[in-house]
Parts: structure tokens; C-alpha cells; sequence
């Protein structure tokens, strides 16, 4: 198993830095394409039922599609895209700007345990694949609470352990067919080895509600994509 917590995290900014300008192609073949509907399933949840203008963040934004799809669902909502990965955020500020969305979406290079927001910024947060590789998930999870406004909505897509009846599927197309498509596609077989190990070392359902709860979240929901192997957990802050 990978221990997320004893992996330096230069090591794994550096892996994504490395990764950065295949990354849409990699994930996109090792999704088979479900990747934008399970992101337009994120937007329309964090989004759903907020008025006008809402402020949004997006965590470990990584390429932007996740902010791009955000503006696109809200017409005026302002978007915060993070990432501690200045090759990513490059990426994204070229799609952001090749679509026209600069002056809706904002992108800031920082951790995602420590930011230089103001507490109660926004109105809602989104983590899309990215939760499983922080470092410090409980830290970054009360980071997100002192930002979040009373009531505010996060919303984590992210892999999902699969249950006993697909767990041993899962097992040989994150730990062999997914790191060969990334290899087919430029990238290093042995990074998409290590996110394949984290999907397994990845908390179960109910860990992942322990762990909002301690945070100062409630109302947590999980709705299940891909026969329960991708999961879009909504919780609200208390």
C-alpha cells in the first residue's frame, strides 16, 4: 500500500509536474471519456441551489476542467482554482484563457491544507481526484471548514474502494491496465503505479464520514459512478 502521509510531498508535485502536459489525454483514455459526466455531475452538485454570484473553490484544480465545467453550469459564479503544481495551474490558465473565462476564473498556487483565504469566502468547494494524495487530508478538511460560509457545500469525486464483487477488477485495472495507458500515452508507468496503490490505501465510505464529521461537516451523501469504483461525496458545514 502507499502511505500518502510519508511521501514527501515534493515528490509528488513533482510527479505531476511531470505528468502535467499528457495529463487530460491520460485520464481521459483511463476513464473511457465518463470522466466529464461525473465532473458535470460535480459542478451541478456544488452548484445546485445557490443564487447569484456565488463564490466557488476548487481544490487540487489541477488542468481547470473542473472550473472550466463550473462556469459553464453557473453563468455568475466566480471560480477559485488551487493547486500547489505550477505546471498544472499553466496548463489551465491556457485553457481558461482559450475559452475566455479569466475574468470568472482565478487560479493561486498553494497547499491545500493552508491557503490565503479569508474565512467564510465561498459558497462552495469541489476536490475532483485529488483528496486521496494529500498529504494531511484531516488538516486540508478543516482548512476547507474555516473557508466554507455556514452551511457552505463540499463536494469530493474521487475513487471509490469497490465492493468484494469488483474489488478483484479493480485491482488488476488500476495496478496494471491503467499504468500501461499511461504509458501508451507518454507517461511514467511507475507515477500511475503509486496512484493506483493510493486508490487502495484510499479510506472506505464510512472512514471518509468520520473524518468529515471530526472536521465540523454534516448531511454527507455519496452517490456511487461506475458500478461503485468512482464516488461523488457531498457533506455541508455545520
Amino acid at each position: 500500500m502507499a502511505d500518502f502521509q510519508k511521501r514527501d510531498p515534493d515528490e509528488v508535485r513533482e510527479m505531476f509536474s511531470g505528468v502535467a502536459r499528457r495529463y487530460d489525454a491520460i485520464n481521459c483514455a483511463m476513464c473511457m471519456g465518463l470522466d466529464r459526466l461525473w465532473r458535470r455531475a460535480l459542478a451541478r452538485a456544488a452548484l445546485d441551489g445557490l443564487g447569484a454570484e456565488p463564490r466557488i473553490a476548487d481544490f487540487a484544480c489541477g488542468s481547470g476542467d473542473v472550473c472550466i465545467e463550473l462556469a459553464r453550469a453557473h453563468p455568475s459564479a466566480k471560480i477559485t482554482g488551487v493547486d500547489f503544481c505550477p505546471q498544472m495551474l499553466e496548463i489551465a490558465a491556457k485553457k481558461i484563457a482559450a475559452r475566455r473565462l479569466g475574468n470568472r476564473i482565478e487560479l493561486v498556487g498553494a497547499d491545500c491544507s493552508s491557503t490565503p483565504f479569508e474565512s467564510e469566502s465561498f459558497d462552495a468547494l469541489t476536490i475532483s481526484f485529488g483528496f486521496r494524495n494529500f498529504h494531511d487530508r484531516q488538516k486540508s478538511l478543516s482548512e476547507i471548514n474555516r473557508i466554507l460560509k455556514p452551511g457552505g457545500r463540499l463536494c469530493i469525486l474521487e475513487v471509490s474502494r469497490a465492493n468484494r464483487f469488483f474489488e478483484g477488477a479493480q485491482h488488476i485495472f488500476m495496478g496494471s491496465v491503467v499504468p500501461l495507458i499511461a504509458q501508451i500515452f507518454g507517461g511514467r508507468r511507475q507515477d500511475y503505479q503509486y496512484l493506483a496503490k493510493t486508490t487502495f490505501a484510499y479510506p472506505r465510505p464510512e472512514e471518509i464520514r468520520l473524518m468529515l464529521s471530526s472536521a465540523g461537516f454534516s448531511k454527507t451523501r455519496v452517490r456511487k459512478f461506475a458500478f461503485g469504483l468512482v464516488a461523488l461525496t457531498i457533506s455541508e458545514k455545520v
